[in-house]
């Protein structure tokens, strides 16, 4: 069931609103994990683990690219670490939903950080999710769904039954 959307608005509006890229890495497939919150986190913890961030913007089924106000439109950087980790450190100083359930979020030097569901073509997926402290995750299907769900609720069941 698809939250409401002024849910949707707090939830993304306490994730982003005066935060900062405090991690930044690409898991398999280059999945982004986007930390957010005050203080820039090191890499690894004393375990050799990556420390939780505040909130995470995680991306799957969707592509991802950074833009930068000296870039022209043909040199998007898409799904590069070094595009990822250049966010760290930067404060966020908008964010916005677009068509199609697409998300970015601007930084307070221009750059601009795109995120862009996979076409429903491919099979409906989770695009992105962004985890709370809360232990809930909003997530968004790339056919428009958008869910909160406990951290524990496996991905096959955050759009409800499988069929």
């Amino acid at each position: 069931m698809n939250v409401p959307d002024a849910v949707l608005v707090d939830r993304l509006k306490e994730a982003f609103t005066g935060r900062s890229c405090v991690s930044a890495w690409l898991g398999h497939g280059d999945v982004l994990f986007l930390g957010l919150g005050e203080d820039v986190l090191p890499e690894r913890n004393q375990e050799g683990g990556r420390p939780r961030p505040p909130f995470e913007l995680e991306t799957n089924f969707a592509d991802w690219f950074v833009a930068r106000p000296t870039m022209a439109p043909t040199e998007l950087t898409r799904s590069d670490s070094r595009a990822a980790e250049s966010l760290v450190g930067k404060r966020i100083s908008n964010w916005q939903m677009l068509d199609g359930f697409g998300l970015r979020l601007t930084f307070m030097d221009g750059d601009k950080l795109t995120v862009a569901p996979w076409p429903i073509d491919d099979g409906v997926s989770d695009a992105w999710s962004v985890r709370a402290p809360d232990g809930q995750i909003l997530a968004a299907s790339n056919d428009g769904k958008v869910v909160v769900v406990d951290e524990r609720t496996p991905v096959r069941d955050w759009f409800g039954p499988s069929t």
